[in-house]
Parts: structure tokens; C-alpha cells; sequence
């Protein structure tokens, strides 16, 4: 109870030195805001990185993926022998297999408003009745796809193709021009563009061997495997390694691997990973400097206050207290309107670029956690210049 009355007792030096002075406030708050948007951002296009990397990976019905040993991402795949698949199935604990094939393709957007605009398009063949997919829209169309030159079109795909979504939905079969081929859109689907394609646009075997006509069925670019219910994935996955024996040109990986891989060789293997990090640190700089600059001002201008208050007989420590307090109202009142942008920037982008970018519980304790340390320095810097005072120099 008296720790309480204490507690309540306690002038709040910090704040009523801050309030003091509304305008420098206001700077080192838009300063704190800046940096914490700065952050996010940064933060949220590194993820949005990461999460297009692996958006197709989320929507594959497979317990386990085979891919070739040089795969650097789903788009570069590379390919592996079909015979590794083969060989997959007869491992104990295997209920199915199945073969995707994936290349580039430039298409050609063929509209009144808009005619002869290109796209690169990540081109996905998949054997019709095999459920290769586990969003529901998709395997419900892939009937659709026996009819040779067909596809289903991606409805997140970036740019202006509302033409043809709106074609489709209407019944008809807007035809466009991929790979120097006439292609027929007769259904649509979701799941977005990505850093290295604008969009997908899933087809049958047949197709794609017809569209791409350097691949052969012989090299499947992954293979989905599905495993029994009675068995578990990663320990099939180890029987299918040990069965490859030493053939080293195919990885095996359960789904969940696939996806930790996949983003590991991207922060790994991407300049763009370490522009993103770079930028993080950059944003963290900026704070610190900004509010080292307003707690300097602000220690120098209540200097002989500080001097007084040692002559009483405050420690460095209580004072140190005192310009903490204030680093942490400046962490918090800057990072609500930080937060906020961020929030704003994160929608816009969502929407300009059909790409997956959101806070997570996790990046804003980070970034809160960031802002209160860089406010945190500021304030021990910043607080050098009380230790050294002297009140028999002030007065």
C-alpha cells in the first residue's frame, strides 16, 4: 500500500518536461512515428517476400514434395527424373503420387481498352483428375482442363485484367496469347502474383507440353506425394531417401520442409532480402538519432534543474529514471501513428500489387520492442551529459 501511494505521489518529471515544450514533443513523436513506420515496412515487404514465395506451396494437397536438387524456388524449379516418382510409390506408406510441371510464360492480354500488353505468367500442368490442389474452387475445375488449349486464370493476377475475369464470369471464353499460343480462359481461381510473375494460369499435362515444348514428361519439375492415413510423413519421407539410395538429383521433403526451405534459400540467395533487413536498421538509426537530438536539447535546456536535484542528494540513477520515463512516452506516442500509417500502406499495397502482405501479432511486439530500445539509447546517450554535471559548475 505505501509502495502504491508512493507511486501515486510521484511527480511525473519526464512527461511534464516533455509537455513543457508541445513542439519539440510533436517533432520527436513524428520522428518515433517515422522510424516505426519505416520499420514496418521494411519489415512487412521482406515478409510479403517470403509469403509470395510459398503462396503456391500452401495450396498443394501433398504430404510430401519431391524436387530436383538444384530447385532454387517454385518458379526455377528445375526438373528430376520421373523415375524417382515411380520409385516413390512403391515405398511403404505412399498412397499416391503425381507429377507437376511448371515453366514461365510470357501471355498477351488481347482487349478493347488495352491491346497487346504482356504479363509473365507462372504456368502450372497438372494431370486433370488428379486433386493436385487443396483449395476446393480449384479441384472443382480441373475437369475443365481436359479439353486441350484450356486454363484456369488467375483472379489475383497483377495489372489491369478485369476484362477477362469479367468474360469468364459471365460464361463466355475470352481467348489471350500465351508462349505464341492461343490459349482458352474457362474458369478462374486465387492465388496471386508474386516478386517473379505476375500471376498463374493452371493447365493440363497435355497442355503445358503443347505450350512448353522443350519439356518432355520424362522431367516432372515437383512431385506431390500423399501419404496413407496410418503413416506418418516424415518418416515415409526418409524411406523414399533411403530408396533413392545414392541418386543425389532429387530432394525429398515433407510439405512443411518444403516451405522452410523455400523461404531459407530466399533470405539466403536474395539481394533483396538484405535490402529489406538493411532498411530495418536504417529505420532503428533514424529513430535513435531523432531522439537523441530532442532528449540532448532537452537535458541541456533543464541542465541546472538536474543540477539542483543532484545537490539534493538524487542519484544518476533516479535522474536517468527521468529521461527513461521520457523515452518511453516518446516510444509509445510514436508508435500508435506509426502503427496506424503502416496499416494504411499495408492495404494499399495489398491492393496495387495482389500480393500477400499483413501484421502479424509477431512483427508488432518486434517493432514496439524495437522503438522502446531505440528510444531506450537515445535516452542512456542522452543522459551522459547529466552525469557529468556539476552543481558547483551550473551555479
Amino acid at each position: 500500500m505505501q509502495i502504491r501511494d508512493l507511486v501515486r505521489r510521484r511527480t511525473p518529471l519526464g512527461w511534464k518536461q516533455l509537455v513543457h515544450s508541445k513542439g519539440r514533443m510533436a517533432i520527436a513523436t513524428a520522428g518515433v512515428a517515422f522510424a516505426v513506420l519505416l520499420i514496418f515496412m521494411q519489415l512487412g515487404f521482406m515478409n510479403m517476400l517470403f509469403e509470395s514465395a510459398v503462396m503456391i506451396h500452401r495450396q498443394l494437397n501433398a504430404d510430401i514434395v519431391l524436387v530436383s536438387s538444384t530447385s532454387r524456388d517454385f518458379a526455377s524449379p528445375g526438373t528430376f527424373p520421373r523415375s524417382r516418382l515411380l520409385q516413390a510409390v512403391g515405398v511403404p506408406g505412399v498412397a499416391d503420387a503425381e507429377a507437376l510441371y511448371v515453366t514461365p510464360r510470357d501471355w498477351i492480354k488481347q482487349s478493347e481498352t488495352n491491346r497487346g500488353e504482356r504479363a509473365q505468367m507462372l504456368m502450372i500442368g497438372v494431370r486433370p483428375d488428379f486433386a493436385a490442389f487443396r483449395d476446393p474452387e480449384i479441384a472443382a475445375q480441373l475437369p475443365l482442363l481436359v479439353e486441350t488449349g484450356t486454363a484456369l486464370f488467375d483472379r489475383k493476377t497483377r495489372g489491369n485484367f478485369i476484362p477477362f475475369r469479367q468474360a469468364i464470369e459471365r460464361g463466355e471464353r475470352p481467348q489471350t496469347e500465351l508462349g505464341g499460343r492461343t490459349v482458352t480462359l474457362v474458369g478462374t481461381m486465387q492465388i496471386g502474383s508474386s516478386f517473379g510473375s505476375e500471376g498463374v494460369l493452371i493447365v493440363s499435362d497435355q497442355t503445358f507440353f503443347e505450350f512448353a515444348l522443350n519439356r518432355v514428361p520424362s522431367a516432372p519439375s515437383v512431385g506431390l506425394v500423399n501419404v496413407a492415413p496410418d503413416h506418418d510423413a516424415a518418416g515415409v519421407a526418409a524411406a523414399i531417401r533411403a530408396r533413392f539410395g545414392t541418386y543425389d538429383d532429387t530432394m525429398v521433403m515433407t510439405m512443411e520442409d518444403f516451405i522452410e526451405h523455400s523461404k531459407g534459400r530466399m533470405r539466403r540467395d536474395s539481394a533483396i532480402s538484405f535490402v529489406f533487413t538493411f532498411g530495418t536498421i536504417i529505420g532503428m538509426i533514424v529513430g535513435v538519432v531523432i531522439v537523441l537530438e530532442i532528449l540532448s536539447a532537452d537535458v541541456h535546456d533543464h541542465l541546472a534543474e538536474y543540477a539542483t536535484f543532484k545537490a539534493m542528494g538524487f542519484s544518476n540513477r533516479a535522474l536517468l529514471g527521468v529521461v527513461f520515463e521520457q523515452s518511453l512516452i516518446l516510444s509509445v506516442a510514436g508508435f500508435v501513428p506509426g502503427l496506424l500509417v503502416s496499416l494504411g500502406l499495408y492495404a494499399v499495397v495489398r491492393s496495387a500489387l495482389t500480393m500477400p502482405i499483413a501484421m502479424t501479432v509477431e512483427r508488432l511486439v518486434l517493432v514496439f520492442g524495437l522503438a522502446v530500445t531505440m528510444c531506450a539509447l537515445s535516452g542512456a546517450l542522452a543522459m551522459r551529459r547529466v552525469r557529468k554535471a556539476d552543481p558547483a559548475d551550473v551555479f
